[in-house]
């Protein structure tokens, strides 16, 4: 076969001349090169391990998913776990609330067990779901509001009886006198006459600090024939202190005291035959005994119908 080209730069016609034997020579460099580029593709491929696109798109979506739903099982989990802390802490506050229950004369509203026995077979164990979380959190939403509310009743009942301790008369209004005359009736030390003494009589040296047995309102503070310079605090629920024959008053009428605070000075006004604090309690304006209000220290229950301070021999003052 003969292949004459022709084309204008050429200066003549050339002429190709294509053997049989040219021909196969070609023929088989052509098929050489395309086994190359297959063996080629094949290596590449085989190395890299490639997929077609979509194929990859679906693996990778399938991966993510996987790892997500692992990820939300985890934290069900922790969620499970925090929600059995929870309620163990609960089991702890119930058994707390039963205790400041009994102190503050509360009857709960609903029945706490202190640490309840729990067991039995494991039956059929399986992972809590999404709605099996959100239900045991519910639950333990309200039980936890319960617990709230009864917590607030007994905030304001041991409020009360706070309130009510800072308002009765347990301290000792002279700490460093001596009890000599006791509540009930004996001989006046004016008359001779048996009379009603309405309170108790400490003795101590002029000028001694005399303190409020209890927090209260100042009622009165003045000058008693009887009673020389004297002070009444009122404690509320129509109880009364009174503190008589002072030296000096240092509150005045209409003033708010502390437990504890000194409101005057030990002296022998009125109707004394030395110095001394008579001291008095009074409920709906009559004298009781103030040994069922006073004590002999901190933390210590009042003595009903003892003498405050070792008693000596009967030395009426007033």
């Amino acid at each position: 076969m003969q292949i004459i080209i022709v084309h204008p730069r050429l200066r003549q016609a050339r002429t190709l001349t294509i053997t049989p034997r040219l021909a196969a020579g070609a023929a088989a460099a052509l098929l050489a090169a395309v086994a190359l580029g297959a063996l080629l593709l094949h290596a590449v491929t085989a190395s890299t391990d490639s997929v077609l696109p979509w194929q990859e798109t679906t693996a990778r979506v399938e991966s993510d998913e996987a790892r997500q739903e692992a990820a939300m099982r985890e934290n069900i989990n922790q969620l499970a776990r925090r929600v059995g802390e929870m309620q163990a802490k609960l089991v702890q506050l119930d058994a707390l609330g039963e205790r400041v229950a009994g102190l503050a004369g509360v009857t709960p509203t609903f029945n706490m067990k202190r640490n309840p026995g729990r067991g039995g077979l494991l039956v059929d164990p399986h992972e809590l779901s999404r709605k099996d979380v959100s239900t045991e959190l519910d639950r333990l939403e309200a039980q936890l509001a319960e617990r709230s509310d009864y917590l607030s009743v007994l905030d304001a009942q041991l409020t009360t009886l706070s309130v009510r301790k800072s308002m009765t008369p347990t301290v000792l209004p002279v700490s460093q006198g001596v009890h000599v005359s006791s509540f009930g009736w004996r001989l006046d030390p004016f008359t001779g006459s048996r009379s009603l003494h309405e309170g108790i009589d400490f003795t101590a040296p002029t000028g001694t600090p005399i303190v409020a047995a209890a927090g209260g309102v100042v009622q009165a503070a003045e000058h008693h024939a009887g009673y020389g310079y004297m002070i009444d605090l009122d404690h509320g629920n129509d109880l009364v202190t009174r503190y008589a024959h002072t030296s000096r008053l240092l509150v005045k009428a209409g003033d708010l005291v502390k437990r504890g605070q000194k409101i005057a000075l030990v002296g022998s006004t009125g109707r004394s035959t030395g110095p001394h604090l008579h001291f008095e309690v009074r409920i709906s304006g009559v004298a009781v005994d103030p040994n069922m209000f006073l004590v002999h220290g901190p933390g210590k229950q009042p003595v009903p119908n003892a003498p405050v301070i070792a008693t000596l021999p009967a030395q009426p003052l007033d």
